[in-house]
């Protein structure tokens, strides 16, 4: 089993004011969970509100997003979207990631693109092992700075 690839720095500021959603799929259940498990475990490290959404597919993670926006400081979506014979794979992930881009950019909130997006399952089962823990990093990285800015 591979693991991370990137060494991203613990938060050296107080999150302990912060609100993170983290929204995952129906879809690809069987890969999702473990990330989700991972994800769940690094911020439980940290003493932070966290809520769990779940919706049914990928698609609908921009929409999900644009409406937590309001509520919460910053929001990690886990999702995975496996290349099959159609241009379906293609289509749906740059949709979804112009759009979850274009929310957090609108919404002035940081929005994780946590979608795996892979050739075949099992690569996707084999990164779901370990980016969940990678992706609630980047969202605690990325609250972290903005602490040090304002």
């Amino acid at each position: 089993m591979k693991t991370s690839k990137i060494d991203i720095d613990k938060p050296s500021s107080d999150l302990s004011h912060v609100k993170i959603a983290i929204v995952s799929t129906n879809w690809n259940e069987e890969i999702i969970k473990p990330m989700y498990e991972d994800c769940l475990s690094k911020l439980n490290e940290y003493d932070l509100e966290k809520k769990s959404f779940i919706v049914p597919g990928a698609y609908e993670l921009p929409f999900i997003a644009q409406t937590l926006c309001k509520n919460y400081d910053a929001i990690i979506l886990l999702g995975c979207i496996i290349k099959g014979e159609t241009p379906h794979f293609e289509i749906i992930s740059q949709s979804i990631s112009d759009k979850v881009l274009e929310t957090s950019l609108n919404k002035n909130t940081p929005i994780i693109f946590g979608v795996l997006t892979t050739n075949n399952e099992n690569e996707a089962k084999e990164r779901a092992n370990y980016k969940g823990a990678e992706f609630a990093m980047s969202a605690l990285s990325v609250l972290d700075t903005l602490n040090k800015i304002k």
